[in-house]
């Protein structure tokens, strides 16, 4: 019986019960038995060694000896008339084994099992999906469709897993702001700027009350919102004109001492671009933590 499509796990089938046909068979004319088997059993040795999934010197050392039995004892199969000479690619390949071993790793890296079940995943099972006509674009579409549905499953499963480790995180607290220090130029940017052109050139209208309600909180510090504001309203501002500084910069203080700007703010007055088009006024917005209020504000400078 001759078998012409062979697979990878009918061939790993018959060399498991392969020596053990040969071991007891009548040769024809005479001839020495034991040639037979032992070059079966140096073939067999070599394709068990080459699967091994870890190597050493030794083991790479008896894949070599094992060719060399096999080629030692294989002109018994041209006295039987088996065949008439070895020029097969496949018998010269096994010369290349150990030298591939030894530069690229074991053979599980790169054998043909990968690319044949390849063949069964992307070839096979997609053509059997097609109705076998214009199969190609078929075959196409039910590989995108499969890949697609793939990198779903695999966002779902890493949401899921994401959601439950921030499930099982502990709280740590509120977050902690460390001391910061307020640097600014020895003169500012403008001098004696009235409310009016803070009001209009600024975009800030309610500056004049923000500023009421500081100075009350500054001498009120006990004060809720509510009466702050009152306060606030009621507070004489003796001056119409205050220094404006376009530019802050906030370093991180470790000890006294000053090291490293870790933020800035910025204030771009209205200006005209080339062709004569205004430009409004643009300023930089900080996080400030409200001083006894338990509030977070968005303050511009």
């Amino acid at each position: 019986m001759i078998l012409s499509c062979v697979t990878g796990q009918e061939h790993k089938r018959i060399c498991g019960f392969l020596l053990g046909l040969i071991v007891d068979l009548l040769v024809p004319g005479g001839l020495d038995l034991s040639c037979v088997v032992k070059a079966a059993c140096a073939l067999l040795d070599l394709l068990f060694l080459a699967q091994f999934q870890c190597h050493t010197s030794d083991t790479l050392s008896r894949l070599e000896g094992s060719l060399a039995a096999f080629h030692q004892n294989k002109a018994v199969f041209v006295d039987l008339g088996i065949q008439e000479d070895f020029n097969i690619p496949k018998l010269h390949g096994l010369v290349h084994y150990a030298l591939s071993i030894r530069l690229f790793g074991t053979t599980d890296n790169y054998n043909t099992e990968q690319s044949e079940r390849l063949h069964i995943n992307l070839a096979k099972n997609t053509y059997h999906a097609t109705n076998r006509k214009d199969e190609y674009s078929q075959m196409t579409m039910w590989l995108e469709r499969c890949k697609k549905i793939q990198q779903h499953n695999a966002s779902i499963d890493w949401r899921q897993s994401h959601w439950q480790n921030i499930q099982t995180q502990t709280l740590i607290g509120p977050l902690h702001v460390h001391a910061q220090s307020i640097k600014i130029a020895q003169k500012p940017s403008s001098k004696a700027v009235p409310f009016t052109v803070i009001f209009w050139k600024y975009g800030m209208p309610l500056f004049q009350d923000a500023l009421g309600n500081f100075i009350a909180g500054v001498n009120n510090p006990g004060l809720r919102t509510h009466a702050l504001h009152l306060c606030g309203g009621n507070t004489l501002l003796p001056f119409r004109t205050v220094r404006i500084y376009h530019n802050i910069k906030f370093t991180a203080a470790n000890d006294a001492q000053v090291s490293g700007i870790i933020d800035a703010v910025h204030v771009w007055l209205e200006q005209k671009d080339k062709r004569g088009r205004i430009i409004p006024v643009r300023f930089d917005t900080v996080l400030i933590w409200g001083s006894g209020q338990g509030e977070s504000l968005l303050h511009p400078h």
